[in-house]
């Protein structure tokens, strides 16, 4: 199987892929039909890995905003619904419109993302995003659920790049 995960776990956050071997696939989510694509990856992918969680978490992806029609972060979640799983939509938003992409670390220190929360308090979580890059992003969500009692348990994204 050309696309055969395998869960790896570095700096905190669980990942599944090299970024070279999903580059391709993740960019897909500039596209209309993308969220094909991230239909099928995650349910490959994610699915199976949430069956064997057996906690109840709630399942937050980062800034599911709905761009092109959809939302890339909201399709991995809904993939990991299980019966102890539980996503929440549209609770943890970016109040930037910066594009990210492609930028360096100095960049995204620079321009950080002000995260707005504005879901459950005092829970557990698995925060879901496509790609780790520098961590910034998963670590200014955490940063900002942590002042409403969120607590994040897992971290999980198709590739980290983080060093």
């Amino acid at each position: 199987m050309y696309l055969k995960p395998k869960i790896r776990e570095k700096n905190g956050i669980v990942s599944f892929y090299d970024y070279e071997t999903v580059e391709g696939i993740i960019k897909y989510k500039y596209h209309k039909f993308g969220s094909r694509v991230f239909k099928l990856l995650s349910y490959t992918v994610l699915k199976p890995f949430a069956e064997y969680i057996k906690e109840n978490l709630y399942i937050l992806p980062v800034d599911d905003k709905i761009k092109k029609g959809y939302s890339h972060t909201a399709i991995m979640a809904a993939s990991m619904k299980t019966s102890y799983l539980t996503p929440l939509y549209s609770v943890l938003h970016s109040k930037s419109d910066i594009k990210y992409a492609g930028k360096s670390l100095e960049f995204r220190l620079k321009n950080p993302r002000n995260f707005k929360y504005t879901g459950l308090r005092d829970i557990n979580v698995i925060l879901v995003d496509d790609i780790a890059t520098t961590g910034l992003t998963l670590k200014q969500a955490e940063e900002t659920l942590q002042k409403y009692g969120v607590n994040v348990v897992m971290r999980v994204v198709f590739s980290n790049l983080r060093k």
